[in-house]
Formats: structure tokens, sequence, C-alpha cells
């Protein structure tokens, strides 16, 4: 029979900063952008709390969109795909009766509503929204689903059980007639927002609106580094999407992002890439239906370890991009790509060369070994062994054939470089390389850094039109929230702009709160004229500095292999973290470890140096105490800070001391 209309709204209007969504159906095949754009939109919802309440069958402005339970079903079985394709699950009842059905007679079948519920989905009928019409007999309805985001962090998680869910507080903001109990049923491992005894709230992660919890800034960070025509991105590309290469650099495809990368075949840029492995060591990169790859935020959600690859360049006209992706991506190990049927080269040499000066142990990985001659190959690794036992990098190299050679190396990666032979075509050593990067442990401890003031560091800026500037770079220390006030800078004259943080997005999803060790990016607040003064190296902090360093004092040696000459007025590249600036040497003083307050000295006798007339030269193998003075700009440093320096090639590295002239309001 036909419905009089119009029928007042069952729900108040959608808002959009709400957990849950108004559907008036749902239809999109799996391969299609439509089913993506539906998925995105699950995890946005997602992204607050770890759960979302689906409305199927109701406007926005929260009318009953009167459509039968044929209709509705088709929209909930959807639903459940994307569910599946998006790492969520639909929370199930338990047991269905026949007083839960509230089936109008003679037009519904009755098991299929059954099946339906004990799938998850409430079923609000027509006659229950709007009792006045209780003897119209039809099949128009509309459905209500509880969704929960799936985890398997130890730290955060636990099983999930009905008792559990009525602790959290999973209700819908506008109650219905009493729906079945929830409970999770899929899997044992099936994991929820941990819960404290003595509150009713989420854990205090989810409510200071941090997406992924300890996932990002736990991530074991590995710099890939080696000559070009290496094989480091094909490399990458076959760890992060778990497939073959086919010879002619499929896999690099996979995550190059210019043309010209792709044309060439050599990386120009510094990107990085997720891998991420479950408890048992399994790499997650595809869903169990196998439609398609995981996207990186499904990735990174479900995932008990992370791998973050910091993809660098190889030839030797990219070497600043190079250093200054090492100095700015807080590596926690590298992994030094060599190509077995050649030599290392120069570069590998320079590579090695910086990971040991800035203290980053490495893995030497040798690629390609599939049609490798014996003689080529076993001629490489002598090589190779030649090159880690030099005095500039002091490494013993140890050959890994088995799980329990690498058992040996994890807790002496300081002195050991394990040497893996590897093939990404025939996928030999491969397993091998998976094993190492899942129990390498972490060397880097942001978690102590979070009581300290806020600090971002700036690598990428952008302009996206409707939005504003967005800002991408790494949290150093501390946390803050979407909506705090911060400071932007600093500028040429040494001073910062106020302004506040619209929006936080970490791996491509939406994220309320930032602490130390993630990579992030935020949208700011800021007018046309302000932002044209945004740059790379710059930093966001929550206190005002109001100045910032023109010159610093810095503790530096100068790296051993190449020959070099340094003296006052020398002119360096320096990379402190994510600032890359020409710097002055105005002042150098050579000073003895060895003596009590590092007592300086001026005599020929310490490494080689010199005296000339009322000036000092420093070799190869020189400490000394250097004033640095910015040629450009002031930027943001403090005492503590590592940095390198080059003037084509890496000369030296550093740790800053003492800031000693300022400039700013």
């Amino acid at each position: 029979m036909s419905l009089p209309l119009p029928f007042p709204p069952v729900l108040p209007p959608e808002m959009d900063h709400k957990g849950s969504e108004y559907k008036r159906s749902l239809s999109a095949n799996v391969q299609s952008d439509r089913f993506e754009s539906l998925g995105s939109q699950l995890l946005y919802r997602l992204s607050r709390t770890g759960m979302t309440s689906y409305f199927l069958g109701v406007e926005d402005n929260g009318a009953h969109s009167m459509l039968s339970f044929e209709e509705m079903s088709a929209s909930f079985h959807c639903l459940e795909k994307l569910c599946e394709n998006f790492g969520a699950m639909i929370l199930k009842s338990v047991d269905v009766d026949a007083e839960m059905l509230n089936v109008p007679e003679g037009v519904v079948n009755r098991s299929a509503v059954k099946t339906l519920m004990e799938a998850g989905a409430n079923i609000i009928w027509f006659h229950q929204d709007y009792p006045d019409f209780a003897q119209t007999k039809t099949n128009v309805c509309r459905i209500e689903v509880e969704i929960s985001q799936l985890k398997v962090e130890h730290s955060r998680a636990r099983i999930v059980s009905a008792d559990d869910i009525m602790e959290v507080g999973i209700t819908t903001e506008h109650k219905q007639p009493p729906s079945p109990p929830l409970k999770c049923t899929p899997s044992p491992t099936t994991m929820l927002p941990t819960t404290s005894s003595s509150s009713n709230s989420i854990s205090s992660a989810d409510e200071a609106g941090d997406v992924f919890g300890d996932t990002i800034s736990q991530a074991l960070r590995i710099l890939v580094l080696g000559n070009v025509d290496a094989g480091k991105s094909t490399i990458v590309g076959s760890l992060t999407t778990q497939t073959l290469d086919d010879g002619r650099g499929s896999c690099r495809l996979q995550i190059m992002k210019h043309r010209h990368e792709i044309t060439t075949g050599r990386t120009s840029t510094v990107s990085n890439h997720h891998m991420g492995f479950d408890r048992e060591g399994k790499v997650r990169s595809q869903n169990g239906n196998k439609v398609r790859r995981m996207t990186e935020e499904e990735v990174v959600r479900g995932s008990s370890r992370l791998i973050t690859f910091t993809d660098l360049c190889g030839h030797e006209k990219y070497l600043k991009t190079t250093v200054g992706g090492v100095s700015a991506s807080m590596g926690d190990y590298a992994l030094m790509i060599c190509n077995s049927r050649h030599p290392p080269t120069h570069m590998t040499h320079h590579h090695l060369n910086l990971c040991s000066s800035t203290l980053v142990p490495a893995v030497i990985v040798l690629t390609k070994i599939d049609g490798c001659p014996p003689h080529q190959l076993k001629n490489t690794i002598k090589e190779v062994k030649a090159m880690c036992r030099q005095g500039d990098v002091n490494k013993v190299p140890f050959m890994v054939q088995t799980t329990s050679d690498l058992d040996e190396c994890f807790n002496k990666m300081g002195r050991l470089s394990p040497i893996i032979l590897t093939s990404a075509v025939t996928g030999e050593g491969m397993d091998l390389l998976k094993y190492l990067l899942f129990n390498l442990p972490k060397r880097r401890k942001h978690e102590k850094k979070l009581n300290r003031p806020f600090e971002f560091l700036v690598d990428e800026i952008f302009n996206v039109p409707g939005v504003g500037p967005i800002a991408s770079g790494f949290v150093n220390a501390g946390r803050i929230s979407v909506g705090d006030m911060v400071f932007v800078g600093p500028l040429d004259d040494g001073t910062y702009i106020q302004t506040m943080v619209k929006s936080a997005h970490i791996a491509r999803t939406p994220s309320s709160a930032l602490k130390a060790g993630q990579s992030a990016s935020m949208c700011m607040s800021l007018n046309k004229n302000e932002r044209k003064f945004l740059r790379k190296g710059m930093v966001v902090v929550k206190e005002n500095p109001k100045r910032s360093c023109l010159s610093f004092l810095a503790e530096i040696c100068v790296m051993k292999g190449d020959h070099t000459t340094i003296r006052r007025n020398y002119q360096a590249h320096v990379h402190i973290l994510n600032i890359r600036q020409t710097a002055t040497a105005r002042r150098i003083e050579i000073f003895d470890p060895k003596e009590k307050d590092n007592k300086v000295i001026m005599t020929k006798t310490l490494a080689g140096a010199e005296t000339v007339g009322d000036d000092l030269i420093l070799r190869p193998g020189c400490r000394a105490k250097v004033l640095f003075e910015f040629v450009k700009r002031p930027e943001h440093i403090r005492p503590g800070m590592r940095m390198l320096f080059r003037d084509g090639r890496v000369r030296g590295v550093g740790i800053i001391k003492e800031v000693v002239d300022t400039k700013g309001s």
C-alpha cells in the first residue's frame, strides 16, 4: 500500500564530527573508486575512538529513506565488504529469538531477517518508528550497525567480550527499541581499546585523539642507501608489496613518485614507505580476499610491528638530497644495498662511511644474486668485507646464512655489519631479511621525549587549494592537539608567526593529536601574506622562542677517507636535522679530548694539525671546536643537536655545544 508522506525524522540531522554515519543506501563494486571513497569515509569515522555506528536507510537530515528490506539487505552486505577490506568488523548478536524479529507478517521472509540480524544488523521496522501505523503491513525498514576497528597492539588492546562493550559504553546516541546484545565473534585476536576498571571511558590514548596509538611512534625507521642501480627501490617495493620483481622494475614502479624517476629508474627524492608485521611475524600487505593491496593506513592500523623505509637517492648528483634525508630521518638502522654483480663503488663506501660517522648501524644487502657468476659474487663479497674493515668504517663483516646467524647479531649491531644475499626476482634471501626487520630492537626512544616542549620539524611545505598550507615532517618532542595555538618559524628576522593547528594527518588518516616519534602533516591557519614565509627547515613549537640562532659553537670531527683542508672562513653546507644552510667557520680551536676539560692546544702534533701564521688547518681525523655563522638567515637550534657539514661530499660530523649569537624580537 502507499504510505502517506511526509513522515517526521527518525534521527536528528547528521553531524560530521560525531562518530556515526547516515546512508540512504550502499552499493559499490569492490574495485571501483566509489568503494575506495566509502572505505576512506569508514576509516575517518573510526579514527577517533575505534568505534562507529552506521545508520542505513536514513537521509542526512535524519528522515526515513523509505526503502524496502531487500534494498537494506544489499546495503548491509556492501557494508560487510567495506569492513572486510578496510580493517574493521561488525559487532554481532549472540542469539536472535523470535521475539526480537518483530517481522511484519506475510511481507518478509523471517529466516532472511534472522540471518541478517545474526550478522550484526539491528533492523528497525516502519511500524516501530511510527507506531501510529502499526496496522500497516510493509517491508520498509532501516538498519543500525555497530562497527569496531581491528587492532592487534599489545599495549593498548585486549580481547572483546560483551562485558567490555557495556563497560566502554557503546550506545547509539538516539535510542531505539531494545536490540540484541553485542558480541565480537570472528576471531579471538580481535581487539578493542583497553578500558580502565575504575572509569567508564575509553583509553587515554583514544581520548587524546591518537589514531594509531604507539604503532607509528614505535616504528622502526630504516634508511635505504647504496649506489645508483643497486636495486634500493626494488627491494623496498618487493618488501612492502610482498611481490617478486619481474627483472624489469615492476616492484620499483609501485613506490616511485615522479615520471622522470619511472623513466630513468633512478630515485631523486626522499620517500617513506610502510611495511607491517602481525604478532606472528607475517607481513601485512594484502587483504584475505586478495582483491587489492592494503592501503597505507590499513597497514599501519593492524600492525603490531611497523617498519618505515626511507628510500634515498644513490646517484652522486643527488648526494645533497641523500645527506639531508639521513640527517632528518631519525634512522634506527640502515640497509646498505650493493649490486652483487659489481664491486662496491666510491658512493657505496661514502654512504657506509656516513652511516658509521652518524652512529647508524648498517646491514649490507647484496642484491641481484640470481644470474650472478660465482666468481664475481665471491669477489664482491671479498671487497665488501675489505670496505667494512677500513679505518673510516671500522665494522666487522658477518655473513648471514640462517636465522640463527641473525640471532647472534641483534645485540651486537653497533660493532657488526651483517651481510645478506638476496634476489628480488627469485625471492632468495628475502625471508632472512624479513626476519631481521621483524626482530631488530628499537634504538631511538621517542617516548622519553613526550614530556618535553612540543617540537615539530618541517621537511616539506604544500599548499592545498581550499585547505590551506600543509607542513609535513617529524614530531621530535612533546605532543599537540588540533586547535592548539603554535608558533612557526624562524623568519628571516628571527621572529615566529603565531597560528593555530586546523587539522593533522598521520599515514593519510585524520588525527586530532600528534606526539613524539610520529611522521605527520598538519594544516595551519595562515593568511596569504604569512604563507609565503613558510619554507623547509622551519620548526613548529608551542612556546614562542622569540629569538633564533645566528651563530653557534660546535665540537666537530673531520671524517677520514677524503682529502680535505679546513681553515678559518671555510664555508660548508650544514645539515642539522631538518635544517640545510650554508655556514662559515669564524673561529677554530683544536683541543685534545684526552686532556681534562678538553684543554685547547695549538700544536702540530695532534692528528696532523698544522699552524700557518695565526691560523689553524684541520685535516681528516682532527677534532676541534668551531664557531659557525649562518650565511643567509637564523635557524632554530639548541645545544645537543647533531650536525653534518659538506662541501660536495660530507667532510665531517659534530654536535652543537652552545648557541652564541641570536636574532629576533
